[in-house]
């Protein structure tokens, strides 16, 4: 073999592996991508079945302006057969971030007020902060409805998943 033919098959074998290494740094992004997305679809899932047994049980539940945050009221637990919805304690979630701007983490506190520094995450990666509304039809049980658009890769609308729920309150009202 001469230079010239073995510096041609050098470069074809360069043009090769190159090929292949990229296709393979191609695969373990997507891959990194796409379990960073389930895990933030996994989480509002997770967020979801929480605040779905929260509501459920609530006296009340007071949605904000803007539909960044909902305040319920939980019953007592009453051992006397009477109303714990006269002794109940606030529990509020919302969607917040500390700059203002997405990515939104859902947030659960105990008391009237909920923000990204004192509440507990549940949740990450959502898009919007105007997660829940208050629906109170004629005839019909008062509903808080929930929206969790969740995207863990801003940069891309391709990945955005959006778990809604309309959740019955058994025991209240909404407002």
């Amino acid at each position: 073999m001469t230079i010239p033919e073995l510096l041609t098959a050098m470069t074809i074998l360069a043009f090769v592996v190159s090929g292949i290494l990229a296709v393979y740094v191609g695969g373990i992004r997507a891959t990194d991508d796409m379990n960073e997305r389930f895990q933030a679809q996994q989480n509002a899932r997770l967020a979801l079945t929480s605040l779905r047994n929260e509501v459920s049980s609530a006296c009340s539940a007071s949605v904000a302006a803007g539909g960044a945050s909902v305040t319920l009221a939980i019953p007592a637990t009453v051992t006397d057969g009477s109303n714990g919805c006269a002794s109940s304690s606030q529990v509020t979630w919302c969607a917040a971030s500390a700059s203002g701007a997405a990515p939104f983490g859902l947030y659960r506190q105990s008391g009237a007020s909920c923000s990204s520094s004192t509440g507990v995450q549940r949740a990450s990666a959502l898009t919007t902060n105007a997660v829940f509304t208050a629906v109170n039809a004629s005839g019909q049980r008062p509903q808080l409805q929930v929206s969790f658009p969740v995207d863990a890769n801003l940069s891309s609308t391709k990945g955005t998943y959006t778990l809604t729920d309309s959740i019955t309150l058994l025991n209240g009202s909404v407002s």
